[in-house]
């Protein structure tokens, strides 16, 4: 939708709010919604406390929000049955409506699988953004693009080291030494690493990523750059197995999910369910 950012403001933003509400909502949780004149929505909120949250509009100080007011029409609600469940509906209209002055959840994120088979003696790795069918195992899904590829590429480098015993970082695969990991990639394992790098994408055991710590501290890497490089790809590796594998096992075993992958369309409000269950 196009706004008209330049439509004189008739009345104080106080009188706008007021008149936008057309029914006081109670002090019940819920999500409430703002219209312009043409009842298109301008933005999704949700509030613990409907009417405390929608009257606060009347005093905001925030100069993006009295832009939005000048174009507030009207305010709808829909009440709902707690503040997790107002969340959720929130995720969800904000998914499908796109209002012009919701940031947060409008923008599409990445969400990607990695799958696993064996390639004659070495295991390939692949990202998708769906399950592929002819990958005997398959893990995720995880959130974010950044996140993930360099997750996956620096475990993929520190596999590597661990098998091929390199000293330093330049006698990286090519492939590997790229800003993110490729899309695809071959690597000799052995059957116990094979098992332990089952465990960390699955989010059971942190074992692998123990070992690969205290490599990393006691190779004999040939400067100090190697070093802080290997010790720079641990993080990240600890970062992704945080906030993808640990986290989406945790999910599982919390919420008493039968399905071994999430899908994609379900991963934030099982995210936000989590987060209620933890409180």
């Amino acid at each position: 939708m196009t706004l008209d950012l330049f439509q004189p403001i008739a009345e104080t933003q106080k009188e706008r709010i007021n008149a936008a509400i057309r029914d006081m909502p109670p002090h019940e949780p819920g999500v409430y919604t703002m219209y312009d004149s043409k009842d298109e929505v301008l933005y999704v909120g949700k509030a613990k406390d409907l009417q405390k949250r929608v009257t606060s509009y009347r005093y905001s100080k925030s100069r993006k929000t009295q832009r939005m007011i000048a174009h507030v029409n009207r305010i709808g609600f829909e009440l709902c049955k707690s503040e997790t469940d107002a969340i959720l509906l929130e995720n969800l209209l904000i998914r499908s409506l796109r209002p012009p002055f919701n940031v947060a959840n409008k923008k599409p994120e990445t969400y990607y699988y990695i799958s696993t088979a064996r390639r004659g003696n070495k295991r390939e790795f692949r990202l998708s953004m769906r399950q592929l069918q002819d990958y005997p195992k398959c893990y995720g899904c995880f959130k974010g693009h950044l996140r993930v590829r360099k997750g996956l590429g620096a475990l993929l480098k520190l596999l590597y080291v661990k098998h091929s015993e390199i000293r330093h970082a330049h006698f990286l695969p090519s492939q590997l030494l790229k800003r993110i990991t490729p899309m695809r990639f071959n690597i000799r394992l052995g059957d116990q690493i094979g098992v332990q790098v089952d465990q960390l994408l699955k989010g059971s055991s942190s074992l692998l990523i123990e070992e690969l710590e205290e490599m990393t501290l006691t190779a004999p890497f040939k400067d100090k750059f190697t070093r802080t490089f290997f010790t720079n790809e641990l993080e990240h590796l600890k970062m992704f197995f945080a906030l993808g594998p640990e986290r989406n096992n945790l999910i599982k075993k919390e919420l008493n999910l039968d399905s071994a992958l999430i899908p994609q369309d379900q991963l934030d409000d099982l995210q936000v369910l989590l987060a209620e269950r933890s409180n």
